[in-house]
């Protein structure tokens, strides 16, 4: 992005620059978001467009009528999302360039009167009763706002083996990925089921709350630099490190092979998840999201064995290994099912491939008070490691079971070992914004002020498939919430309100995979965002299942034979 002459230097401190109105600029991590808004503009979709997901069911005392309680329930949540609105006002923001200053700006109005306020609500709380699911309405190519918007879902009994004492609604969050993100989304779906509890039970008292007269505007959210307290100017430390990344991307790559060596071994070949070529697989269509959920027992199994036998070992880390050796995998199994574009190594060549990706790093642990609690959800506290990760592998299937073994933890020690030195690095909270701002991409300047639309980027030549960690979800969504009803029934459970399915993801619109992991009332679910331009969910379910048997076939003890 070009710096116009005179530009004054950025700001991040939120200010009143006229009546009703607070601005502040947009740091690096959400810039990069908004660029690709802009970037992929042109595909009428929003680029990693963040969906949150949450399912709330009441299994209603006999004493109580399900209409009545599915009618305040409904009505609680709409006063829980304005009350959300107060306490973390940065929702109701948007992210804009300003052709003016030459920048992106953060933007939120107050809203003054009981009108306005209607209108807000009227915008941003949709009600929707086409009798589908939250997660079948999410796959629908739902519409992605400018503005966060809460879709609250009803679904249709769709058995008759279905309780009709259980009340059900399913919520959805769509909002741009430059306003919240994925922790954030969770920490504020959480926030929300529990105003909207607190509605439900104390009536017309919370109902009174809160009052719009503008002192909401104390509560918006900083940007990740103030957040973290980066210094405006680095330390001697942290501008060796960050030279040292320059110098990284401007040096050179390693000389191509000489040809006319017979001994030279050929560098390692890239790979990624397959998917069809040609005219038709240029534009991405409708973003899709499947998963996969494992029993509470393997869930235990897994985690056991890790503290047991291999204590720093993460469950991610897990994954991450099986992720990379089954895509390894996929052209030395399934060679009939699925046409590949990668050329395969030349037998005997002694040929690796290569899995590359990245991690994204939850930053709320390197933010100072408050902004490290969920009282600053509505954020944009994540980072780029400053170098990819890069696992090379044989291109060809071990022979034996205890081989297989063996190259498993080898790649699994290489992938802790890079999540330990991205963890480890004191100075890498510093060096966030200078990475996002490498990874943004460089727009001219009237696709920035709305003028143009970019031409659709063309597919990725090699996609890969990453991996983000929710982590144990219970550690930021409760499952159960009181609603004051009297708890009936042999487990006292029913006129509670109950959680179920806490999930996020971001609008995929290329032709890679989006892995998510994440742990809830203690089951382990495995789940995938994807384009259904470039991929099937069946290709989509069977390269999870490959992931699936590989941790828990090395789990076992058995012989990771592929399927």
């Amino acid at each position: 992005m070009r710096v116009k002459a005179g530009l004054k230097r950025d700001d991040y401190t939120w200010r009143q620059i006229r009546p009703g109105l607070w601005q502040r600029d947009a740091d690096e991590a959400e810039v990069f978001y908004s660029t690709l808004i802009k970037l992929y503009e042109g595909t009428g979709r929003m680029h990693f467009a963040i969906t949150g997901h949450i399912s709330l069911t009441i299994k209603v005392p006999d004493d109580e009528s399900p209409e009545v309680v599915s009618k305040r329930l409904d009505d609680s949540l709409r006063i829980a999302w304005l009350r959300q609105r107060y306490e973390t006002p940065t929702i109701a923001s948007h992210v804009h360039y300003d052709a003016l200053d030459g920048k992106w700006k953060k933007s939120y109005r107050t809203i003054p009167d009981d009108a306005s306020t209607k209108a807000w609500l009227d915008k941003t709380f949709q009600v929707i009763k086409t009798g589908q699911t939250g997660e079948e309405w999410a796959n629908s190519d739902p519409p992605a706002p400018n503005i966060a918007t809460l879709f609250v879902v009803c679904p249709a009994a769709t058995s008759s083996k279905e309780d009709p004492s259980t009340v059900r609604r399913d919520l959805i969050l769509r909002s741009p990925h430059d306003i919240i993100d994925g922790i954030g989304t969770l920490q504020l779906l959480n926030s929300l089921v529990t105003k909207t509890a607190a509605a439900f039970r104390e009536g017309d008292f919370f109902r009174e709350l809160p009052i719009f007269d503008g002192s909401e505007a104390s509560n918006l959210s900083p940007p990740y630099r103030v957040a973290a307290n980066v210094p405006s100017v680095p330390t001697p430390e942290q501008q060796a490190r960050l030279d040292a990344m320059a110098s990284s991307i401007t040096s050179p790559s390693q000389p191509p092979p000489n040809p006319d060596s017979q001994n030279e071994t050929p560098p390692p070949m890239n790979i990624g998840i397959p998917h069809p070529l040609g005219p038709s697989y240029l534009h991405p269509g409708k973003h899709q999201r499947t998963s996969h959920f494992l029993s509470p027992s393997l869930t235990t199994s897994i985690t056991t064995y890790l503290k047991t036998n291999h204590p720093g070992t993460t469950v991610t880390h897990l994954f991450h290994a099986a992720i990379a050796l089954s895509l390894r995998n996929l052209p030395l199994t399934r060679t009939a099912a699925i046409a590949y574009q990668y050329p395969k190594p030349q037998p005997g060549s002694g040929q690796k491939v290569r899995y590359t990706n990245y991690l994204l790093r939850n930053e709320r642990p390197s933010c100072l008070p408050p902004y490290d609690s969920p009282a600053h959800c509505v954020s944009v506290y994540h980072s780029l490691p400053a170098s990819k990760l890069i696992v090379d592998m044989s291109s060809s299937l071990p022979p034996d079971g205890a081989e297989r073994r063996k190259e498993y933890e080898e790649v699994l020690g290489k992938i802790r070992q890079f999540y330990e030195g991205v963890r480890d690095d004191k100075l890498h909270y510093a060096l966030a914004p200078a990475i996002w701002k490498d990874w943004t991409p460089s727009l001219p300047e009237a696709v920035l002020k709305g003028e143009e639309k970019m031409e659709v980027p063309k597919p990725k030549e090699v996609p890969s498939v990453s991996i983000s960690s929710m982590g144990v979800v219970d550690r930021v969504v409760g499952k159960w919430h009181d609603l004051g009803l009297d708890a009936g029934g042999e487990d006292g459970k029913e006129g509670k309100l109950e959680v179920h399915r806490p999930w996020v993801t971001g609008e995929e619109l290329t032709n890679g995979l989006g892995v998510f992991l994440g742990t809830f009332d203690g089951v382990l679910e495995l789940s995938c965002a994807y384009n259904e331009t470039w991929h099937s969910k069946e290709n989509v379910d069977n390269f999870l299942w490959d992931v699936e048997r590989m941790v828990t076939s090395w789990v076992e003890g058995g012989s990771m034979e592929p399927k």
